[in-house]
């Protein structure tokens, strides 16, 4: 999907697991569209830019950065989602609120995937069990 305000992409393809209103799962494969253009305009196989940075790819502390770059200019919060992996150690999770909170962050989120609560987004062409809500629902 398109990405909003300062989040990077989550990845230059991926599938997405939606669960529907009747409980049933449908996967839909995503691709940037500017990823998909340059493709389109230089070949499949023309190296990538620098511009073309995955989420996972910017180190957690470089997305609170990026977010406490703009916060001083915004009166609300902003909504920002740090990707962890999820293996990602506790004290260093700790840590990143720690820093949010001591950059005057007025937001943080992460996500770290996890067998309980699955993961909407998935690298690739990877397919598991994972999955979240429809549209309707994503407020949830």
């Amino acid at each position: 999907g398109p990405a909003g305000g300062l989040e990077p992409i989550y990845d230059l393809a991926y599938t997405r697991h939606i669960r529907e209103a009747n409980g049933e799962i449908r996967s839909e494969r995503v691709e940037d569209y500017a990823w998909r253009q340059f493709r389109q305009m230089h070949g499949a196989h023309a190296p990538l830019p620098p511009a073309f940075v995955r989420a996972a790819g910017i180190a957690p502390a470089a997305h609170l950065e990026m977010q406490a770059a703009l916060q001083a200019h915004v009166d609300n919060s902003i909504s920002k989602t740090i990707n962890v992996p999820p293996d990602y150690p506790f004290e260093a999770f700790r840590a990143l609120y720690q820093s949010a909170y001591a950059q005057g962050l007025k937001g943080c989120t992460t996500f770290r995937p996890n067998p309980v609560t699955g993961q909407v987004q998935v690298s690739g062409t990877a397919d598991d069990n994972t999955q979240c809500c429809s549209l309707e629902r994503e407020a949830d």
